[in-house]
């Protein structure tokens, strides 16, 4: 786009300067080209009549057609040029403010930032009885949308606030939140916090998880601390509690002193977690190892005296079972698994073996001695493998802390789906265990 600038002689009178042509023969050439739907040449052909340029007769009406002729072609400066000539009337062409305005909003809805100020400036104001608020929200959503940074920041001011409260009736998240994001694209800090919390509050319609995730990772980034709070609220939520320490953490030293016990506490949880999944990846190592050794005994005996784990007692016997060495299960781990699993394909493979050694099964044989038996010898092993053995015999890890959240229930539920899948998607599914 080619833009003319403009002399201003008062109120009555706005000159054009003309840019220069390189052309032989400007005039006819602009004219030529501007009857064959050429944008630019119109435009340029109405400089040379507004100017008297170029051999062409000084004419503001001729001026004015082809000036809204370019307009009509998607030339914002010929809207603006003719909406300052009908707005405060030039030589030829009386004074009509009405029509004046009509064209400085088309330029604005095309993005000509001036345009979108000149239209702020009548539609806004009281002063001449023209003021039209909903007709300017609109101006500002199509020049936001083909990028004037004016049209998206007073647009979004409105939307969020009604103007600091002096409109209350236009506030809309809806409408507003996409022309915040905007002017937080076009480098305007402020408008990055407004949109995030247009876009984050999961009561709103204009509740987005995507873009809430990625404007509080913005603001975050930029010392936010309360976006830092609710970046960590938001991976809390998902319990991503490896993403969410950071943020926590930074936010308490940004100064927002009220999430720093948070912040601690989750710090904690995570180490706990690590060191947990720690363990369980050992336990993971050790049960393969026997496993792959064809020490099936061994393996069945470390999940039910070292780990306490129908887990890992369920990996063993399914393998013991597969290999067809179940016969070498010590008698007692058969027994204690016969009470952990009452019903399944794991309950029949145990039962199966101690019928086949003639031991005693619940229901079926209730033998008092062979019970007793049975729990001193397994008294006898689990103390000792307890006194030995660096393993918690737990198969949970250590459960987070509540968050601050929505009080309904499915609301939260859905909630938290949403900014799981946003973040999976945003960080390339980094957890494998939320993610998959």
């Amino acid at each position: 786009m080619k833009t003319i600038p403009l002399t201003s002689l008062g109120l009555a009178l706005i000159t054009l300067l003309a840019a220069p042509s390189a052309s032989a023969d400007p005039v006819s050439t602009n004219e030529i080209a501007c009857s064959k739907g050429g944008a630019e040449a119109c435009f340029y052909a109405a400089a040379d009549y507004a100017n008297g340029d170029n051999g062409m007769p000084l004419s503001k009406p001729k001026a004015a057609e082809l000036f809204i002729k370019a307009c009509d072609l998607g030339i914002p400066d010929g809207c603006f040029y003719t909406g300052t000539m009908y707005r405060h009337g030039v030589e030829g062409i009386a004074a009509d403010p009405a029509r004046g305005i009509v064209l400085y909003e088309k330029a604005c809805a095309m993005g000509h930032e001036d345009a979108c100020n000149a239209t702020y400036a009548i539609l806004g104001s009281d002063e001449k009885g023209e003021k039209d608020i909903p007709r300017l929200l609109t101006a500002f959503e199509k020049g936001c949308a083909n990028e004037s940074l004016k049209a998206c920041s007073w647009g979004a001011s409105f939307f969020y606030d009604g103007l600091k409260g002096k409109y209350p009736t236009v506030i809309d998240f809806v409408r507003g939140a996409p022309l915040a994001a905007k002017a937080c694209e076009q480098v305007d800090p402020y408008f990055c916090v407004t949109a995030e919390h247009m876009y984050a509050d999961p009561s709103s319609p204009a509740f987005d998880a995507t873009q809430a995730l990625k404007l509080t990772q913005i603001n975050c980034d930029a010392n936010v601390k309360e976006s830092c709070a609710n970046l960590g609220r938001i991976y809390a939520i998902v319990e991503d509690f490896d993403f969410a320490v950071g943020p926590y953490e930074k936010s308490c030293q940004l100064g927002n002193e009220k999430i720093c016990d948070y912040s601690k506490d989750v710090r904690r949880y995570v180490d706990e977690l690590a060191a947990w999944n720690a363990k369980q990846e050992a336990r993971r190592a050790e049960m393969a190892s026997l496993l792959s050794a064809g020490d099936y005994n061994g393996a069945v005996a470390t999940a039910v005296s070292v780990y306490s784990s129908t887990v890992y007692a369920e990996q063993a016997v399914r393998a013991a079972s597969a290999a067809g060495r179940m016969s070498a299960v010590d008698d007692y781990d058969l027994q204690v698994l016969e009470h952990w699993f009452q019903s399944g394909q794991i309950a029949s493979i145990v039962r199966a073996e101690l019928r086949g050694r003639g031991m005693a099964i619940s229901g079926e044989d209730n033998s008092w001695a062979n019970d007793m038996k049975m729990i001193k010898s397994a008294n006898a092993r689990f103390n000792a493998a307890r006194s030995t053995s660096t393993y918690r015999p737990i198969e949970q890890g250590p459960a987070p802390q509540a968050t601050g959240g929505m009080s309904s229930g499915e609301a939260r539920a859905q909630t938290r789906e949403k900014y799981r899948d946003a973040h999976c998607t945003m960080n390339n599914n980094a957890n494998r265990y939320l993610c998959n």
